[in-house]
């Protein structure tokens, strides 16, 4: 089934849409308009639609065209900022981690050379250096020989920068 069509539709359509209805067009379109079903439809549709936008265009706040350029320029930069960080996040993500495996490097040698330097119990130097009753949390320097003798100090220092790698490259890398 098709729709019914007439001979004036679109020029009733170009007045309206135009906004020349039904001041600007001739009487015999008008007249036409007020007796033929179709065209009455199409103006009262068409006359809804043109208010509609006429409403719509009055809210739209189109920015102009420098201030679209302006802020895709600046979207440009920030982006190309963003991209040139990169390798120096994965950088500093790196020496985070050799920072933190030369630490605990630094940690284990000094540990050895403290259980050399201060033979007996750690109650004893951990009061000595002010730590109070938190020496005897503290494993006995003797209990802690076979690890310093097998180097386990050292794996155990790989291990926590295998550990703690990822998580300070997650925090270099992190927009936040």
């Amino acid at each position: 089934m098709t729709a019914p069509q007439c001979r004036h539709e679109q020029d009733i359509v170009n007045a309206v849409v135009f906004g020349h209805w039904p001041d600007g067009v001739d009487a015999s379109l008008e007249s036409h308009a007020s007796h033929c079903d179709v065209c009455r439809e199409l103006v009262e549709v068409a006359g809804l639609m043109r208010v509609d936008r006429e409403a719509l265009q009055t809210e739209v706040n189109v920015p102009s065209a420098g201030q679209v350029w302006w802020r895709a320029a600046i979207r440009a930069r920030l982006e190309a900022s963003h991209q040139a960080a990169r390798p120096l996040s994965w950088l500093f993500g790196v020496s985070v981690a050799c920072a933190a495996g030369l630490a605990i490097a630094v940690v284990e040698i000094l540990w050895s050379q403290m259980r050399q330097a201060v033979p007996g119990d750690p109650v004893s130097w951990t009061t000595m250096l002010g730590f109070g009753e938190a020496g005897r949390l503290l494993p006995r320097l003797a209990d802690l020989t076979p690890l310093t003798a097998t180097g386990a100090f050292i794996l155990l220092g790989a291990a926590a920068c295998l550990l703690l790698a990822p998580l300070a490259l997650y925090f270099a890398l992190s927009d936040e």
